[in-house]
């Protein structure tokens, strides 16, 4: 039980590395913060500042830690988002300002409505870029995202070899824009596979070659698999 839960955070781990890595690379570049207290982003919720554990990871992920043992239920505080928040693993959505009862055999992670959350696709094992990649809306308000990518092995990033991609999420329009891509390194993947996914589980499946290219969610429709 215990290498069952070790392997999946192992593989989460993996999986968040393209949105772990952009943060990283903004603290680096432009002073960001990775783990961040509540204070931070929620300076006005006077409920979010009582809690002891609870960090965002980024900008759009909220961790909650289960600090006692044989629990299987934790309740999580939510903190003030016009947007709501989702609940990392189903997808389901929550008002802000709230308490919910989350399942306590995983720790309990919710991301910020209005964020776009880059994930690596498959069974990534290294820092090195994946040609694809789903990019995760989490909708309710404009957001935007920029993904940073270096050859994930040398420090020729000091030297500029990287590249951002710029991600922008209108609300209104339901539209995700994948902005064209700046900079470049070392065997950088020139088509990339994105696949753009909603919490409810709708994908749709496009290739991306540095220009600047518009992926309309609004139609039902429009969400349909590789093959198709």
């Amino acid at each position: 039980e215990a290498q069952a839960a070790i392997a999946e955070s192992l593989r989460e781990r993996y999986r968040f590395l393209p949105y772990t890595y952009s943060h990283a690379a903004a603290v680096s570049f432009e002073g960001s913060t990775l783990m961040r207290p509540l204070v931070f982003d929620f300076a006005a919720d006077t409920e979010a500042l009582k809690q002891k554990y609870e960090f965002m990871f980024g900008k759009s992920v909220l961790v909650c830690p289960v600090t006692e043992p044989n629990v299987t239920q934790w309740k999580v505080y939510l903190p003030e988002n016009k947007s709501g928040w989702y609940d990392y693993r189903t997808g389901n959505h929550y008002d802000g300002k709230q308490t919910v009862t989350a399942d306590a055999r995983r720790i309990p992670v919710f991301v910020r409505g209005g964020s776009i959350v880059p994930l690596a696709s498959g069974s990534a094992q290294h820092a090195a870029t994946s040609s694809q990649l789903d990019l995760c809306v989490y909708p309710g308000a404009d957001a935007e995202f920029t993904l940073y990518e270096d050859d994930g092995t040398t420090t020729a990033y000091e030297q500029g070899a990287s590249s951002r991609i710029p991600l922008t999420w209108n609300e209104k329009r339901q539209q995700l824009t994948i902005g064209q891509r700046k900079g470049a390194y070392a065997d950088m993947p020139v088509t990339r596979q994105f696949c753009v996914v909603l919490p409810d589980g709708r994908r749709q499946y496009v290739t991306y070659q540095g220009e600047r290219l518009v992926v309309d969610c609004a139609a039902e429709r429009s969400f349909v698999g590789p093959a198709d």
